[in-house]
Parts: C-alpha cells; sequence; structure tokens
C-alpha cells in the first residue's frame, strides 16, 4: 500500500487553503469598505468647510467681501494629519487661494484627483452672491488622503488577522475534534497489533455508529479465517491419516512378501518397501509441516534451554542411528544452558529433521558431531557429518533453497527446517566439511 493518504493533512490542506482565500477576501473587501466610509466622512468635513466659506463672503453694493474663516480648517486638521487646499472665485475671476486646482466634471461635488504628487480628495461649492444672481461664488477644498488609506489598510489588515487568528483558532479545535473522532479506530488498531496471530475473537467494545459497520465486518471477517484455518487444519490431519494407513498396509504385505518371493523378486520388493517407508515419511512431513504453520500463526511462544532440547532429541534419535551403526556426539556440555525464546515443539522438529538426514546420509561406522553455542545475536545447532554431502552451488548457500536441493536429498524435511528458522528470526547454513561430509548450522535469533 504505497497510495497511503492521511485524513488529518487532507483536513489541514483544505483549512489552510480556506483560510488564504478567506483572509484574501476578508482584506480586500474590509479595504473597500473602510476606505469608502472614510472617504464619505472625508467628503462631509470638506463640505460642511466649503459651506462656511461660501458662508462668509458678502456682495456689499458691487464689492464682494471676503475674509477667510480659517477656523473651519480646524475640522479638517482634527480628522487627519494632511495637507489642505483651497480655492474661491466668482465665475471666472480667482478671489483667493490655489489657481492651479483640478476642476471636476460637470455636476460633480466631490472626486478625487492627483494633485502635486499625492492623491488628494476635492469638494466643490457654489452658491449665488446674491438671491436672483447669475454670478455664482464657487468654492473647492482638498485634502490629501495617504493617512486616510493608511487607516484604512490598517483596519483592514486587523480585520483580516482576526479572521486568521479566528480560523486558526477553529483549525485546532478541528484537529482535537478529529484526533476525539478517530480515538475508536486507534483503539481498535492497538487491540488488533496486541493480538496473536491465531486469536480471532472477535472485537467487543463500544464504538461509535460510524464505526460499527467496520467492527462487524472484521469480527465477520475474523469468523470466516477461524473457521477456514480449522477446516484446514482438520483437512489435512484426517488427508494425512487416510494416506499413510492403506501406505502402512502396503507397507506390511511388502514386509511379508519378501519373505515368500523367490530370490529373483525379492529386489522388486524391496524397493517396494523403501518407496512406502518414503511415502509414509512424506505423509508425516506434511502433517508436521501443516501443525508448524498452524502454531506459528497462533503464534506459540516459550523460554526454554536448547542444549537440552537438542540431549533430548539426541537419546530419541539413538535407535535409529544404532541401526545404521552411526554415532551421535554432542559436544556441548549439558551444564551449560543456551537460553532462547521461541516454538520448542517446531525448533525440536526442526532438530529432529536435521538429524534424522544426516543419520540416513551417513555411512556407518562413522560419528555425526552436534554442538549448541550461542554468538552475540543467536543461538545456534551444528549438525556435522561424513555423509555424501552437498553440491558447491548448495555449499555457497547462505540458507537453503530447496528448488535446489540435492537429488539423493529427498523429503520436505530441509524445507520444514529453514520454515521454522525463518519463523525464528534465523537461518539455515549449509556448508562442506574437509575430508567429506557438511556442516549444517541452524542459527535461532537471541532477543
Amino acid at each position: 500500500m504505497n497510495d497511503l493518504w492521511s485524513i488529518r493533512r487532507r483536513l489541514f490542506a483544505s483549512w489552510f487553503l480556506m483560510l488564504i482565500l478567506v483572509s484574501v477576501v476578508v482584506y480586500w473587501s474590509a479595504n473597500v469598505v473602510v476606505e469608502r466610509s472614510l472617504r464619505e466622512g472625508q467628503d462631509r468635513n470638506l463640505q460642511a468647510v466649503a459651506q462656511v466659506i461660501l458662508d462668509s463672503a458678502v456682495k456689499i453694493d458691487t464689492v464682494i467681501e471676503f475674509e477667510l474663516p480659517y477656523q473651519a480648517f480646524e475640522v479638517l486638521a482634527y480628522s487627519a494629519p494632511e495637507r489642505i487646499y483651497y480655492a474661491v472665485s466668482v465665475d471666472t475671476q480667482h478671489l483667493s487661494g490655489y489657481r492651479d486646482l483640478p476642476r471636476p466634471e460637470a455636476s460633480v461635488n466631490a472626486f478625487g484627483a492627483l494633485y502635486r504628487g499625492e492623491p488628494t480628495r476635492f469638494y466643490v461649492g457654489s452658491k449665488p452672491i446674491f438671491p436672483g444672481s447669475t454670478e455664482r461664488l464657487r468654492v473647492v477644498v482638498g485634502q490629501t488622503e495617504t493617512s486616510y488609506q493608511t487607516e484604512s489598510t490598517t483596519i483592514a489588515v486587523w480585520i483580516a488577522v482576526a479572521v486568521l487568528v479566528a480560523f486558526t483558532l477553529l483549525a485546532l479545535w478541528a484537529e482535537f475534534s478529529l484526533r476525539h473522532a478517530l480515538k475508536p479506530v486507534i483503539e481498535i488498531e492497538n487491540d488488533l497489533g496486541s493480538r496473536a496471530a491465531g486469536d480471532f475473537t472477535p472485537i467487543i467494545r463500544q464504538v461509535p455508529s460510524e464505526v460499527a459497520r467496520l467492527v462487524q465486518t472484521l469480527n465477520r471477517t475474523f469468523d470466516k479465517h477461524r473457521g477456514l484455518l480449522e477446516e484446514n487444519r482438520a483437512f489435512i490431519a484426517q488427508a494425512t491419516h487416510q494416506i499413510k494407513t492403506p501406505i502402512a498396509a502396503i507397507l506390511t504385505r511388502a514386509e511379508l512378501l519378501e519373505k515368500e518371493v523367490e530370490e529373483r523378486s525379492r529386489d522388486s520388493v524391496k524397493d517396494l518397501i523403501v518407496r512406502a517407508r518414503y511415502a509414509s515419511k512424506l505423509a508425516t512431513q506434511v502433517l508436521l509441516r501443516a501443525t508448524i504453520t498452524y502454531r506459528e500463526i497462533v503464534g506459540v511462544r516459550e523460554q526454554f534451554d536448547l542444549t537440552t532440547l537438542v540431549s533430548s532429541v539426541l537419546r530419541t534419535m539413538d535407535p535409529s542411528a544404532e541401526i545404521k551403526e552411526v554415532g551421535l556426539t554432542l559436544l556441548s556440555p549439558e551444564d551449560t544452558p543456551v537460553v532462547l525464546d521461541g516454538d520448542r515443539i517446531a525448533i525440536r522438529e526442526a532438530i529432529t529433521c536435521l538429524i534424522d538426514n544426516a543419520i540416513e546420509y551417513t555411512p556407518a561406522l562413522s560419528d555425526i558431531e552436534i554442538e549448541v553455542y550461542e554468538t552475540d545475536n543467536e543461538a545456534c545447532v551444528s549438525v556435522m557429518d561424513r555423509g555424501p554431502g552437498f553440491t558447491i552451488d548448495i555449499a555457497q548457500l547462505s540458507g537453503f533453497d530447496t528448488s535446489k536441493k540435492d537429488p539423493s536429498h529427498v523429503g520436505l524435511g530441509l524445507a520444514i527446517i529453514e520454515r521454522v528458522a525463518k519463523s525464528h528470526g534465523g537461518r539455515l547454513t549449509i556448508s562442506s566439511r574437509e575430508g567429506g561430509g557438511s556442516q549444517c548450522v541452524l542459527s535461532f535469533a537471541v532477543s
């Protein structure tokens, strides 16, 4: 499963993208609204100042008396520290102020323009010189907008920061909520991780309705696998028994027949006996292989002394060795324990297969030497014989590949040995000995 993805990461990415978009939109909209609001306020102040200037102009006879009310500009000075411009005129006659102020379009009172390199807001007010007159007194008041724009930007930034903080708090709350929501799934994961391989008991715990279907599916799967495992084990045991029963009958009849047939037919009968014994041994190994696999799935483990176990196997194998006139010698002292944590039954069967293989192919009047020792991180059992050995390619293998086995070595024994070694973090190493024979080292990882 290389395409794993995380719900938490996807939610975080979605929240982060939404946070950026919302912050940009809020900043832009807040800047526009605040700038418009400040501009409307500035326009009202400019209008008030323009109206005060208009009211201060009076025409007496044919002379317009005009005195600039400087106090009116204090309204603009209080609102913002900006430059103020004004101009007073009657039609085309300039009376006071700046002559180069920009002129607005027709019927526009408030407008913005770039004046002397600065953005400036202007307001234009006018009135007849006296009621019914065609001459109009015109006043233009302007104020730069730098501080207003800075203020609007600052307000927009603070609003965007507030939104950013709010979304961050919401994201943290969402993370907390997600962790709390996923807690039942994590508990189920821990429950499954702590189980033995053969533990198919149903999951019994209180879970949310969203997770209940997952638990029900897992329990149904457990039940199916438990049933299949039991059926498979029972079938192999029954099939092996059904195979061994007729083989045993054939072997018994062949041994009786050997004594009754004529001399010229005895070689064929002996060959039949050998093949019957091999078929019986093969059936036993099939059952043993299935048993070891089952114990591996169940996860049977215990601590034991490997030296004592090997000594017990040698006592069991002594009769077979005596028949072949082969000696079994344990080189390791039994009072030096080598403690191993593993499946004692499986390791015993692997050692039995290894020594049985050595007995079968070791010539008469030879010795098989067995040694148990421990390295830094491995417990090892070494079996050395004087049999025909293995080919050069096999001797160079670090471990055993049953597909490259010497043709004279038949059966599932070495495959079983390798399986047991691998299930215990070890390996089977085979090498040739000087003077003939082979050395098989079965190693197990020591925790």
